[in-house]
């Protein structure tokens, strides 16, 4: 009896330690899972590297005379058949000559940025393009003009198409070993087109969803989030201003980080603010434009610590307290269980020994 109950008592720990690691293991998936949650996403850019040269768009549609984004963009609503002009000045700012290739190349706007491709990708809008002079040689200082035709097949589909003019300059470089290496600096003008019958497509966005937190290191951010609901891409930048603080404290007005939506896209912007501002609450003033087109939307927000950690530890509580009860349910199903297993007590079947007569 003595060895059977060792041996209960012996499978009963076991279970217990085997209950106990999955407990370990349960919590600290959702540890991870809470982390994740709780950190806030990154966002990162690649562009071309600094060059001694520039371009920059000449002429502008006059019907877009108003806006300043057709100052530095090839922006157009075409019908089917159209073909339009438009003339980029290329100058060389560097005190040698250089030659650039010019050519157009295709474009994409993801993440919130708008990407143009290099190497000459083709795309539909790419073959609609001719350009006067594929290259351009500029003595110090000098400067040229190039002619960049758009021509919409009649038979083109209506919608939004995108691309850029590079003009680059290639030339053999050495690295401190005395390595040869290709360098490769390019500049651009982007070009935003739409097609179709009628005028353009409306433009619109909205702001929505703007917080206050605190980075892992404590900087302060306010977070909003953009949606293009028309029916043209946008390049929204604009400010934040904080008022009505503790103690009737204003703050701002901070530059935000611009976005590039096409239709339907949405993105965050963030805002990075001064750590020695205080927890709030604050009212902020979003402003974002885009060309002519500008929005804005207030929040209350608050930059305490403890807004989003007390969120963090409700949920490890109550994830904890989950797994207690289990525990609790479990233990009192293993010691009933090793009751029912044990063996029982009683009289004995056999007659005691009978003293020897």
């Amino acid at each position: 009896m003595v060895a059977a109950a060792k041996t209960a008592a012996t499978a009963l720990v076991r279970r217990f330690l085997g209950a106990s690691m999955v407990t370990i293991a349960v919590l600290t998936v959702a540890a991870a899972a809470l982390s994740t949650t709780l950190a806030g996403p990154a966002q990162a850019a690649s562009g071309p590297g600094k060059a001694s040269f520039g371009i920059r768009l000449v002429d502008i549609p006059l019907a877009e005379a108003d806006n300043p984004r057709a100052y530095r963009y090839i922006i157009d609503h075409l019908h089917p058949g159209t073909t339009i002009h438009r003339r980029v000045q290329i100058a060389n700012l560097s005190a040698s000559a250089a030659r650039l290739a010019v050519y157009p190349d295709a474009a994409v706007i993801r993440g919130g940025y708008f990407i143009g491709d290099v190497g000459e990708t083709p795309s539909e809008l790419t073959t609609w393009i001719t350009l006067s002079r594929p290259s351009v040689f500029l003595a110090p200082k000098a400067r040229a003009m190039v002619t960049v035709t758009i021509q919409v097949p009649r038979t083109a589909s209506p919608g939004n198409l995108y691309g850029v003019i590079w003009a680059q300059e290639t030339s053999l470089g050495k690295t401190g070993s005395g390595f040869n290496v290709l360098e490769v600096n390019r500049v651009g003008i982007r070009i935003y087109l739409s097609v179709g019958p009628g005028g353009p497509p409306p433009v619109n966005f909205d702001i929505t969803s703007i917080t206050g937190t605190r980075s892992a290191r404590g900087q302060l951010l306010v977070r909003a989030q953009v949606h293009n609901t028309g029916g043209q891409a946008i390049d929204a930048s604009g400010y934040l201003k904080l008022t009505d603080g503790p103690g009737g404290l204003g703050a701002g007005p901070y530059k935000e980080t611009g976005v590039t939506l096409a239709p339907g896209q949405s993105e965050p912007i963030t805002v990075v603010l001064d750590k020695q501002l205080p927890n709030g609450p604050w009212r902020a003033l979003i402003e974002l434009t885009s060309g002519l087109t500008q929005r804005s939307a207030v929040a209350t927000i608050d930059f305490s610590p403890a807004a989003g950690a007390n969120r963090g530890y409700l949920i490890m509580a109550v994830i904890l307290l989950i797994v207690l009860v289990l525990l609790a349910g479990l233990a009192v199903w293993l010691i009933r269980r090793n009751r029912r297993s044990s063996p029982t007590t009683g009289h004995s079947d056999l007659m005691p020994a009978q003293p020897g007569r």
